[in-house]
């Protein structure tokens, strides 16, 4: 059957994570050769940082296109936003102008802060919650203020990170500000936090999620991330009570996430959540290695390379047979 890419995006995985990796297991990596996973990589607790042999074919580099999301999302009337309190966060950076992350052109905000320590991440100097600058929400929402004419009529603010949920206050402050603009919001995250001290702080503002799952198997996605899988599927659970809609966002990683095993379980999974929208494929690649490097960290991945643009194809059509929407790299 022929594919149906719904649309394109970028290649590179969910933007989290900076400061220096302060942990034991790392510290006894060495730069030696890629060895090859034994095929039950990740059934232990402890995690597993061995990467498969590199293709034999070069890698493919997928060109970075404009994405088209087929969510509609509210629409608000711009009003008075004087009651809205004032909360200061530490942001990492920010993009005036996105169309890969949410509908429309979208202004991309970038917060310190993760749980996570993820073998694959591309910025790993958004770690720490402690840097970063200092930023309030109201002189980010004047930032926004100067753009938010180009941004209509779909478009809005996106929120990512390191992890925006670690920082729920100023995320709802700042997503309060967007909809008394009149322009709707977007947060990009793994879940991480708990109801009470941050979904319940960030969700009631939020009108799409763009919701990372690092794996379906709860012992490979701990060996990948080195948090537990339960908060993930806990958060999802709020997506579905809240009825809010999301994209779930999946890194294609060769001998890592692309089993057929493990993308039969992530479709399974995904037909049972009421608001699932679409996947969104993100093909690995190695494009923030250098920051590992230039922190001193060595890269676990090391060895791994982009999945083949064919390899690419596969698992789009294995979505589409399922009747899943992909949005992926052309």
């Amino acid at each position: 059957m022929p594919l149906r890419v719904v649309a394109q995006a970028r290649p590179s995985g969910t933007p989290v994570a900076a400061s220096v990796l302060q942990r034991g297991a790392l510290a006894g990596l060495s730069r030696s050769r890629p060895r090859t996973p034994h095929a039950g990589w990740g059934s232990s607790l402890r995690r597993t940082f061995v990467a498969p042999v590199a293709h034999e074919e070069p890698p493919h580099h997928h060109p970075e296109l404009l994405a088209r999301y087929a969510v509609e999302l509210p629409h608000y009337e711009p009003r008075d936003n004087s009651d809205i309190p004032e909360v200061f966060g530490n942001v990492h950076s920010t993009e005036s102008f996105s169309a890969v992350d949410g509908p429309g052109v979208r202004f991309l905000i970038f917060v310190q802060g993760c749980a996570m320590r993820c073998l694959f991440c591309s910025n790993p100097d958004t770690w720490a919650l402690k840097g970063g600058t200092p930023t309030s929400s109201k002189e980010m929402a004047q930032q926004i203020r100067r753009v938010r004419n180009y941004l209509k009529p779909r478009g809005g603010v996106t929120i990512s990170g390191g992890e925006a949920m670690l920082q729920p206050h100023f995320v709802s402050a700042v997503f309060q500000e967007v909809h008394a603009m009149g322009l709707n919001t977007t947060v990009d995250t793994t879940g991480q936090g708990t109801k009470h001290g941050n979904w319940d702080v960030v969700l009631p503002h939020t009108d799409l999620v763009l919701f990372c799952i690092k794996h379906m198997d709860p012992l490979k996605y701990e060996a990948l991330t080195g948090l537990k899988q339960r908060g993930a599927l806990k958060f999802a659970e709020q997506m579905a009570e809240r009825k809010i809609p999301f994209y779930l966002r999946y890194v294609l990683i060769p001998g890592y996430t692309d089993a057929p095993r493990d993308i039969d379980k992530l479709v399974e999974w995904c037909k049972q959540q009421p608001t699932f929208q679409g996947i969104e494929l993100l093909p690995y690649h190695v494009l923030g290695r250098n920051k590992w490097e230039v922190m001193g960290i060595p890269y676990p991945l090391d060895g791994v390379t982009t999945p083949p643009h064919a390899a690419v194809q596969d698992v789009i059509r294995a979505f589409n047979q399922q009747d899943v929407a992909v949005i992926c790299a052309g």
